[in-house]
C-alpha cells in the first residue's frame, strides 16, 4: 500500500568521510550519518578510505554520540571475488554498521541469506531512477534507495508519493553527467571503470568537433541545493546526502555546517512564517570557502538541466591559484594569483584537461628562503616527485592545516555483544535460570537452602540488578525477568557466589553457540556456491540473438547480410518493432511520468503476441511480473559480472542473464560455468559507453586530445544523449554460452573493432 501523505519529518543529514578527520568534521558539525569505505569494493578507489579496525573504532564513537555509519561497498563484483566480500561482510557483521550501500545485486542476494539483519541500501550505481525501481528494490529486500542523479523534483515528489522506501537524494558535491552505472567512459578508453571505482574521468576532458567547436562538453557544474531544500523536505526525501569522499575535512566541516543550518531553519519554519533569509546568506557564504565548481541544482530543474555543462569552462574542482611557469625533476615553480599556504591541497591541471596530479603542500620557497605562506604575485617553488607540465594551472581543492582533537588511534574499537534474556525463579530450594533467547542451552539450577524471611526479604529488582553484571565484555543482559516464591532471605554475598557461578558456566555456552552463526558460514556460503557449478545438462545455452532497429537504414540489410543468424532471435527496441521481431527490447531509463506510456506500449506488444521481452534496467521487472507467460532475459545494460547477480534475478523470474560487458574474459568464464542461469554473451556491437539527460551542445563526431574518436547522438523523444565510440566492440565465442550481435548502432563486418578489457583485465 502506497503512501497516502508524507510523514512530517526532518530528513538525515548524511556525509562523506574519506578518512577519520572528515567523520569528526561530520559528526562534529551536525551530520546525522556517515557513509565510508573499505579498501576494496568501493565506489571511491582513490579515496583513503578506512581499515577495518578504524571503521570499527568510528563505528562505536558512531553509537556513543547517537549517530550512523553507513559503508558503501558499491561496485560490481566479479566471481572470483565472491569469497573475498563474504569474508568482508563476516567483519562488517561484527562492527556495528548501521547499512551497507550495494550497488550488485548480487551482493544484496548474499547479504539476505546469509545477514539478514544487515539493513541494505540501493546504491545510486544501481540507476533506480522511477517507482517502479524502487517496487524491485523493495522485492529484493531493501530498506532504502539512493536515486539516480538525474532526477527532477516534479519527478522526486511523484515517486516517494508512488513508493514505500526511505529515498535517500543527493544535495550537493560533484556530478556525474552520465546516468549511474551506464557509464564506461573510462573503461572504454584504458580498462579504468567506473563501476569498479577507478574513473579516469575522461568526461572532465577538452575534446573536438567536426564543425570546429572545441570543450568540455561533458563536464558538469557542481550541485548546489540549499535554496531547494525546502523542496526536498516537502516531497519527503528521508536522507540528504552530500558528495564528496575523495574530499578533505575542511570540506566536510563546512558543507555540513551550511546543509544542518539551512535544514534545522527550514524544517522549524512554519508555514505561516517568512523563512529566515538571513540563515540562508550565512550558509552561503560558509560554503562558498570551500573549493569547488560553479554551483547549479544539478538535475532537480528542466532549467538547470539545459545549462548544467559551460562547454566553454574547463569546470575544474577548486579555486584556480597559481600556473606553473617552471618545472625540474623535483618539483616545480609557480606564479601565485590567489594566496597559497603549507597544508592546502592543490590539483595541478594540464591545460589540455586531461587528469592532473593532486597533493599536499608540505614545504614551499621564495627564492631561498622556506615560507609557510604566499601571496598575490609571488613566484613559489614547491618540491613534488611527479612529473608536471609547464603552463598547468593550480587549484585548490582543500586545506589539510585544521586537525581535530580527536584521534582516532585513542578509541576503543567496536564491541558486538551477545545479549541474553533470563527467566529467573527463585524458591527455598534455590535458582532456576533459563536462557530465553539461546534455547539450546540448558536450564540452569543453583541449588541452593534459601531461608524465609523475618524482616528484610530479597526483591526482585535487587536479583535484576545482581544479574545484570555479566564480568564478560562479549555477554550482555537484555530483559530479566524474576518470579519469587514467598518472602524468602539470602545474604548477598551467597547471591553474588551464585550469580558468578551461572555466567562462568553460560557465558561461555552463549559465545560458542553465536560463533556458529553467520560468523562462521563460509562453509554454508561455499556449499550454495558450488551448486551452480556445471549446470544442469538441460540448461541449453539457448539461440543466439541479433538486435536491429528498422529506423535504421543499415539494419534492413543486416539480417541478409549476416545469414547465419537466420535462425537466431531477433530482438527490435519497444519503439520501433515490426513483425519480425521474436523479443522486445526495453528502454533502460523512464522518468515517472513516462511510466505509464511504457506500461500501455508493452501491454500492446503482449496483446500483439509478443512473448519475449529483453529487461535493460531493473525498474522493468516490476512492470512485467503481472505477464504469467512471458520469458524475460536480462541484457545491456543491466550488470550481471558474478553467479548471484543471476541467481538473484532467477528468484525474480528472469530466464537468461548476458555477461556484463566490461568484463575480460577469465571473468566471462568463470560466471559462464557458476551461473544457475543460461548466460548470453554480448560478441559484437556499438553500446552507448555514457548517457545523460543533460544539453552537450555537440552532435556527430568528436575526438579527444589524442585523436580517439567517438559519436555524439541525441534522442529528442527521450531527452538522452548518447556517446559511442569509434570502434565496434567485438569478441570471439565462449564455450556453452549464445552470443548478442547488436546492429542497432553498428553494421556487420566492420574491421575497426576494440574488445574493452576482454583480454585485458577489469580492474
Amino acid at each position: 500500500m502506497k503512501k497516502d501523505k508524507l510523514v512530517n519529518k526532518i530528513p538525515e543529514l548524511l556525509a562523506p568521510a574519506g578518512d577519520a578527520e572528515c567523520a569528526f568534521a561530520a559528526f562534529d558539525n551536525g551530520a546525522d550519518a556517515i557513509y565510508a569505505g573499505l579498501p576494496k569494493y568501493s565506489a571511491r578507489d582513490k579515496s583513503n578510505n578506512f581499515t577495518m579496525t578504524e571503521l570499527s573504532k568510528i563505528s562505536a564513537y558512531a553509537k556513543k554520540i547517537n549517530k550512523k555509519v553507513y559503508l558503501a561497498l558499491n561496485t560490481l563484483v566479479k566471481e572470483g571475488e565472491l569469497e573475498e566480500i563474504f569474508q568482508y561482510l563476516l567483519e562488517v557483521n561484527q562492527i556495528g554498521i548501521d547499512a551497507i550501500i550495494v550497488q550488485d545485486i548480487g551482493i544484496v542476494w548474499m547479504i539476505k541469506q546469509f545477514f539478514p539483519n544487515m539493513e541494505i541500501h540501493g546504491s545510486t550505481q544501481m540507476g533506480v531512477h522511477n517507482s517502479a525501481g524502487i517496487e524491485t528494490a523493495a522485492a529484493m529486500g531493501l530498506s532504502r534507495v539512493i536515486l539516480e542523479r538525474q532526477v527532477t523534483i516534479k519527478e522526486l515528489e511523484l515517486i516517494i508519493k508512488n513508493s514505500d522506501l526511505e529515498i535517500e537524494v543527493f544535495a550537493h558535491g560533484a556530478l556525474c553527467s552520465s546516468l549511474s552505472g551506464n557509464c564506461l567512459f573510462s573503461s572504454s578508453i584504458g580498462g579504468w571503470s567506473g563501476n569498479r571505482g577507478r574513473c579516469k574521468q575522461p568526461c572532465r576532458r577538452r575534446y573536438h568537433s567536426k564543425d570546429g567547436k572545441n570543450g568540455f562538453f561533458f563536464s558538469p557544474d557542481d550541485l548546489y541545493t540549499l535554496d531547494l531544500i525546502p523542496n526536498l523536505i516537502d516531497a519527503g526525501v528521508s536522507s540528504i546526502k552530500i558528495e564528496g569522499r575523495l574530499k578533505k575535512a575542511d570540506y566536510v566541516k563546512r558543507a555540513v555546517t551550511a546543509y544542518r543550518m539551512v535544514l534545522d531553519e527550514s524544517f522549524n519554519t512554519k508555514n505561516n512564517e517568512k523563512f529566515n533569509s538571513e540563515v540562508l546568506g550565512q550558509a552561503k557564504m560558509i560554503l562558498s570557502g570551500s573549493p569547488g565548481r560553479k554551483w547549479s541544482s544539478g538535475f532537480y530543474t528542466t532549467e538547470s538541466m539545459e545549462n548544467l555543462i559551460n562547454y566553454k569552462s574547463p569546470g575544474v574542482s577548486g579555486m584556480l591559484s597559481a600556473e606553473v611557469i617552471g618545472t625540474s625533476p623535483r618539483g616545480f615553480t609557480v606564479k601565485i594569483s590567489r594566496d597559497l599556504k603549507k597544508g592546502d591541497r592543490i590539483r595541478i591541471q594540464p591545460k589540455s584537461g586531461d587528469e592532473g596530479p593532486q597533493m599536499t603542500i608540505t614545504a614551499m620557497n621564495l627564492g631561498r628562503e622556506k615560507v609557510n605562506r604566499s601571496g598575490k604575485g609571488d613566484v613559489i617553488y614547491i618540491p613534488f616527485n611527479q612529473s608536471v607540465l609547464k603552463g598547468s594551472l593550480v587549484y585548490k581543492v582543500g586545506d589539510t592545516s585544521q586537525k581535530s582533537n580527536k584521534n582516532i588511534k585513542n578509541l576503543p574499537e567496536y564491541i558486538n555483544p551477545n545479549v541474553v534474556d533470563l527467566s529467573i525463579n527463585v524458591n527455598a530450594d534455590g535458582f532456576t535460570i533459563d536462557l530465553l533467547n539461546y534455547p539450546d542451552i540448558d536450564t540452569w539450577i543453583g541449588k541452593l537452602k534459601i531461608e524465609p524471611a523475618s524482616k528484610h526479604s530479597i526483591s526482585e529488582e535487587t536479583i535484576q540488578k545482581s544479574f545484570i553484571s555479566t564480568k564478560e565484555k562479549m555477554v550482555i543482559t537484555g530483559k530479566i525477568s524474576v518470579i519469587i516464591d514467598g518472602d524468602l532471605f539470602l545474604p548477598s554475598s551467597s547471591l553474588k557466589k551464585l550469580r558468578r557461578e551461572f555466567w562462568e558456566i553460560n557465558s561461555p555456552l552463549i559465545i560458542k553457540q553465536n560463533n556458529n552463526t553467520p560468523e562462521n558460514n563460509i562453509f554454508d556460503f561455499m556449499r550454495i556456491h558450488s551448486l551452480s557449478m556445471g549446470k544442469n545438462e538441460d540448461q541449453e545455452p539457448g539461440k543466439d540473438v541479433y538486435i536491429t532497429d528498422p529506423h535504421r537504414k543499415t539494419d534492413r540489410n543486416a539480417r541478409k547480410r549476416s545469414s547465419k543468424l537466420d535462425n537466431a532471435i531477433h530482438v527490435m527496441p519497444l519503439e520501433s518493432y515490426n513483425k519480425e521481431c521474436t523479443e522486445i527490447l526495453l528502454p533502460y531509463f523512464r522518468n515517472e511520468f513516462a511510466l505509464d506510456k511504457l506500461k500501455a506500449d508493452i501491454d500492446t506488444a503482449y496483446n500483439s503476441g509478443i512473448r519475449r521481452f529483453r529487461i535493460s534496467s531493473l525498474f522493468q521487472i516490476s512492470i512485467l511480473k503481472k505477464y504469467k507467460d512471458i520469458v524475460i532475459s536480462a541484457a545491456y545494460p543491466l550488470p550481471v559480472s558474478n553467479s548471484l547477480t543471476a541467481r538473484q534475478l532467477m528468484d525474480l523470474h528472469i530466464k537468461k542473464v548476458q555477461g556484463w560487458i566490461e568484463m575480460e574474459k577469465e571473468a566471462l568464464i568463470n560466471l559462464v560455468y557458476f551461473s544457475p542461469l543460461p548466460v548470453e554473451i554480448y560478441r559484437y556491437g556499438r553500446p552507448h559507453i555514457f548517457t545523460s539527460r543533460a544539453n552537450i551542445e555537440v552532435e556527430g563526431e568528436i575526438s579527444d586530445s589524442h585523436g580517439v574518436k567517438f559519436t555524439v547522438k541525441k534522442d529528442h523523444e527521450s531527452g538522452l544523449n548518447s556517446l559511442y565510440g569509434n570502434k565496434v566492440f567485438k569478441i570471439p565465442n565462449i564455450e556453452n554460452t549464445s552470443g548478442c550481435f547488436d546492429y542497432s548502432n553498428a553494421d556487420p563486418g566492420e574491421t575497426a573493432s576494440s574488445d574493452f578489457n576482454f583480454s585485458a583485465d577489469w580492474v
